[in-house]
């Protein structure tokens, strides 16, 4: 069950959806794109420890549709996932995950609106890998979000806007987990100015928030960013973009300053694709600290014939406590791995075949060494094509 706080929460995302919904479905027709996934799954040390943990293997399932509705000017979408695994030597594993995004945008003649609600029901296995450490047990974790984007073009090439972000996060029955719930809120400014028609542009943004723990020891950490940014085209059917700028972060334990940046650059083949991003940035986590987050990612993709796809994804990332918990002098670090490769055989229009390999390592400063998980799925993929309800 979720908390109060959070149950209040919902149900006020849900009201306002529904409302704006409702008033959208009354003017237009609805389009739905369903699609659905079956499996097997094989997973060796999913918990991540570093004693090398069990493997288990079990049957994994994703049910997800896309509601849209497009009008000259606005666009109305819902986003329902529903992901459920069942493993047959470890039932602590079975998850049942829900997930639903709700969002709105609107275009007037010099301005534009997006708005966009979230909710999650999921586990600490998914929230939780690669940002805290904190993966031995599997315990519910339930979130819900709220985004804000006004945007207004100043001229044809000047715009500006601002964006109110909130996330409530709780966990079930973690009191000796090491996680506790929080809230973060996060108001910035942004403008950006088009240089060319192609693409180049500048931009600025301004960045403050506040992460909120709750519970009889409940602080508050403050944090601040400002960046600057160039996306440009460095060559033909290349894309690129970089910003930086410096940061701060305040606490009763202190305060600490430094930088965050991200840069990316991006290239679409006829029948391949790459893309790249280096970021630095600060991150709230469940152990309710602030991080700096290192982040490298690596996506490449090939069609190696007309039906058969293939994949190679890399993922790393560093989490490091920007300032000790309060009541503790200690900070602490979380170095995490990915690596995958998958393939993808499109037996119809509909229908495909995915096989999914997948090796993960983490480095956590409070186990005695590093852990290693291996993971591998092999599924039956629909994907259904639009209809009108």
């Amino acid at each position: 069950m979720m908390r109060p706080k959070a149950q209040a929460t919902c149900v006020t995302v849900c009201a306002a959806g529904a409302a704006l919904f409702a008033q959208q479905a009354l003017a237009a027709e609805w389009q739905v794109a369903p699609s659905v996934r079956v499996g097997s799954s094989y997973a060796d040390n999913p918990r991540l420890l570093d004693d090398g943990g069990t493997s288990s293997s079990g049957a994994v399932g994703e049910m997800k549709a896309s509601l849209q509705r497009l009008t000259a000017r606005s666009e109305l979408s819902l986003r329902p996932r529903f992901v459920f695994s069942r493993y047959s030597d470890d039932e602590t594993l079975d998850s049942d995950d829900q997930f639903v995004t709700a969002g709105y945008r609107w275009l007037g003649e010099r301005s534009e609106w997006n708005t966009e609600f979230g909710l999650t029901r999921d586990t600490t296995l998914t929230s939780e890998l690669g940002s805290t450490g904190l993966v031995q047990s599997n315990r519910r974790h339930e979130a819900a979000s709220f985004t804000v984007a006004p945007k207004v073009m100043f001229t044809e090439r000047v715009s500006g806007g601002v964006q109110m972000y909130l996330v409530d996060n709780s966990y079930v029955d973690a009191e000796l987990t090491g996680l506790v719930d929080y809230r973060y809120t996060a108001l910035s400014l942004f403008s950006t100015v088009l240089l060319s028609d192609a693409g180049s542009a500048l931009s600025i943004s301004a960045q403050g928030g506040e992460l909120s723990t709750e519970g009889a020891g409940g602080y508050q950490t403050r944090d601040g960013t400002l960046r600057l940014g160039w996306t440009f085209q460095p060559w033909l059917l290349w894309t690129a973009g970089f910003s930086a700028g410096p940061s701060i972060v305040e606490a009763e334990a202190g305060n600490d300053t430094g930088y965050v940046f991200d840069g990316q650059i991006k290239r679409q083949g006829e029948r391949w694709s790459l893309s790249a991003n280096a970021s630095r940035s600060q991150a709230p986590t469940g152990r309710g600290v602030l991080t700096r987050r290192d982040e490298i990612k690596l996506l490449f993709n090939r069609a190696l014939t007309e039906r058969l796809s293939a994949s190679i994804d890399a993922h790393w990332v560093r989490s490091e406590d920007l300032l000790p918990v309060q009541g503790s002098a200690q900070t602490y670090q979380v170095d995490y791995a990915r690596l995958g490769i998958g393939a993808n055989w499109r037996l119809s229009r509909d229908w495909s075949l995915s096989l999914q390999l997948s090796g993960n390592t983490q480095n956590y400063q409070l186990a005695t060494e590093r852990a290693n998980g291996y993971r591998a799925s092999l599924n039956m993929v629909w994907n259904g094509q639009p209809q009108s309800l």
